[in-house]
């Protein structure tokens, strides 16, 4: 084996110290010196190596706070990009809404100068009228005066008597004066002008009648053949007020992207899968007219129809008072008949802090409905009770309030609103008492939304179920099976601050049950857009029937509408506020 050999030391003098010691070549100055030279070389290689370490570190955190205020104005920039995009657009927002505003301030001002120049016309009309009077009653007074004078003349003789005094005058002064000289031929001859003035004058008596003045009485004439009338012209809403898209498949899709879609159609296709016209389709809206009205004990904010033997009518007020009717199945025009009445929590209505129902359905066997206290609007309790009023099982509390639910027994479910979650969710419908507990405790979610559609109102036929979503005001129509949408329906007059889709979509009668019809064509109920706060006595509301295209076929218009429902012979039923505790039931047809 090979021995390691140590390496060969140098004893030398320093190169730096001039001392004779082990040498050794320093790497930093490539000199031969010694162990105590070296380490100084060492301390100040590592001082500068430290203080250039320093610099760079220096350097290092400069830059880094450079690229952090970097990092800060670049967010701040965004932000203020962010923020002037939305103010741009909340500019072009607010333009517009002034464009809307200006149009409508010159429009009124418009109508004011219109409504100046009928006042104008009015005092023209009257001034000539009076005019008008004035002169043929002058003329009628004119005509009066002259048949008097005429009449006087022939009745007073004055000239006559004025002739005949003269005549007598003379002859007296002959009479007694015997020396008075007097033309006996002139004389006779103004005598005889006298006779034969009597004479002539009583022929004109006996021939001339003697006229007397009346004033026959005024014609019925009514003011305004004279002074014109006047009339109020109202802008009538055009038709259609809804818009309805349809969800096209793959194959009209394609067809649409490969142009085999005829040219001289009118649509439109968008990128969100709907076909909406260019042009609306106006058509004539028939008006529903009242058939009958009946009392009932409160407001009938809940109307439902139940099929057994025969078509009974619930209608059931907010504090759950209810009137039981039994509605005839073949003839709309027939009142019905009232059964009994109950309420579903006895005291209720007197309560100082009473249960204020949500929500109320019907099916065989029970009457179903959601309440709360009116301090506690974010929970919400579910009631069971069979057709006679009375409980069936425990309470269910739910701790989220529960904005509708829908009795389906098609599907043998109950659908629900959670306006917490935004979703729409079912349970299993229970057919007994012992099934309450366990089919409430469970449910199923359908379909979860996002934050921004809020689903107010539902309703379901055989195979599908439509959700009003209260922002958008648009009912769109989902597959219960496949939870697909399959059609949308748009409220265009709440953009048009008219009216807005709200509390009610409707709702058919098919059998026992409350749904769709199956041709999707439906009923709905919209009120009078408000402003915020306000709290007027009544409101405005427009019930619309629509058919399976989304047009509107007929229409009914009323105020104070709660309840809706659609009775077995297609007429529309409608619970109606008449006072502050009580109401109507009307239908029309």
């Amino acid at each position: 084996m090979t021995a390691n050999h140590r390496p060969l030391s140098i004893i030398a003098r320093c190169a730096l110290c001039s001392i004779k010691a082990e040498l050794f070549v320093c790497s930093h100055c490539d000199k031969v010196i010694c162990q105590i030279c070296l380490d100084k070389h060492q301390l100040q290689v590592n001082e500068i190596l430290k203080e250039q370490w320093g610099l760079c570190k220096t350097k290092y955190l400069n830059l880094y706070h450079l690229s952090e205020q970097w990092g800060l104005c670049k967010t701040k920039y965004l932000n203020l990009y962010h923020l002037s995009d939305n103010h741009a657009k909340e500019m072009v927002n607010v333009e517009n809404e002034m464009d809307r505003i200006r149009l409508l301030v010159n429009q009124r001002y418009t109508d004011l100068n219109e409504m100046d120049r009928i006042r104008l016309l009015v005092n023209q009309r009257y001034t000539d009228l009076v005019n008008l009077i004035e002169n043929e009653k002058n003329n009628v007074l004119n005509n009066i005066e002259e048949n008097i004078q005429l009449n006087s003349s022939n009745v007073k003789h004055t000239d006559l008597q004025h002739l005949f005094d003269s005549i007598g005058q003379r002859l007296n002064n002959i009479f007694e004066d015997p020396n008075a000289s007097y033309d006996t031929e002139d004389f006779l001859l103004e005598i005889n002008h006298f006779n034969t003035l009597m004479k002539t004058r009583e022929k004109q008596i006996q021939t001339s009648s003697f006229k007397y003045p009346s004033l026959s009485p005024m014609k019925p004439t009514s003011i305004s053949d004279i002074f014109g009338e006047l009339q109020w012209n109202i802008a009538r809403m055009s038709n259609p007020i809804l818009t309805r898209s349809s969800i096209i498949d793959s194959r009209s899709l394609n067809s649409k992207l490969n142009g085999s879609m005829s040219s001289e159609t009118n649509d439109e296709f968008h990128e969100d899968g709907t076909i909406t016209s260019e042009k609306p389709t106006s058509m004539s809206v028939m008006q529903r007219q009242k058939q009958w009205t009946l009392d009932a004990a409160g407001v009938p904010h809940f109307l439902c129809i139940l099929s057994k033997k025969n078509h009974l009518l619930f209608a059931c007020d907010k504090y759950g008072s209810i009137d039981l009717y039994q509605l005839d199945s073949n003839e709309p025009r027939i009142t019905p008949r009232h059964l009994r009445q109950f309420e579903l929590f006895p005291g209720n209505t007197t309560s100082p802090q009473p249960l204020i129902i949500e929500t109320f359905t019907v099916y065989t066997p029970f009457i179903v409905v959601s309440a709360h206290l009116n301090d506690q609007a974010d929970t919400s309790s579910i009631y069971f009770f069979d057709h006679r009023g009375l409980k069936q099982a425990d309470t269910c509390l739910q701790n989220f309030p529960v904005r509708q639910l829908s009795a389906d027994v098609s599907c043998k479910c109950l659908w629900g609103i959670d306006r917490h979650q935004h979703l729409v969710y079912y349970n299993q419908l229970p057919m007994n008492v012992q099934q309450i507990p366990n089919c409430i405790e469970h449910r199923e979610d359908f379909i979860k939304f996002t934050r921004n559609f809020e689903p107010i109102r539902i309703a379901q036929n055989q195979t599908s179920i439509a959700i009003i979503e209260r922002n958008s005001q648009r009912a769109q129509l989902f597959d219960k099976r496949t939870k697909k949408k399959i059609d949308e329906v748009e409220n265009l007059l709440r953009s048009k601050g008219i009216f807005r889709l709200w509390n009610v979509l409707v709702i058919g009668v098919v059998g026992p049950r409350m749904m769709l019809r199956d041709d999707n064509s439906m009923v709905l109920k919209l009120d009078e857009e408000l402003p915020p706060n306000s709290r007027p006595p009544s409101i405005n509301h427009l019930i619309l029937e629509l058919d399976s295209q989304g047009l509107p076929v007929s229409q009914i218009e009323r105020i104070s509408v709660y309840g809706l429902v659609l009775g077995p012979n297609q007429e529309i039923l409608l619970g109606c506020k008449k006072h502050q505790q009580n109401g109507l039931i009307e239908c029309y047809i």
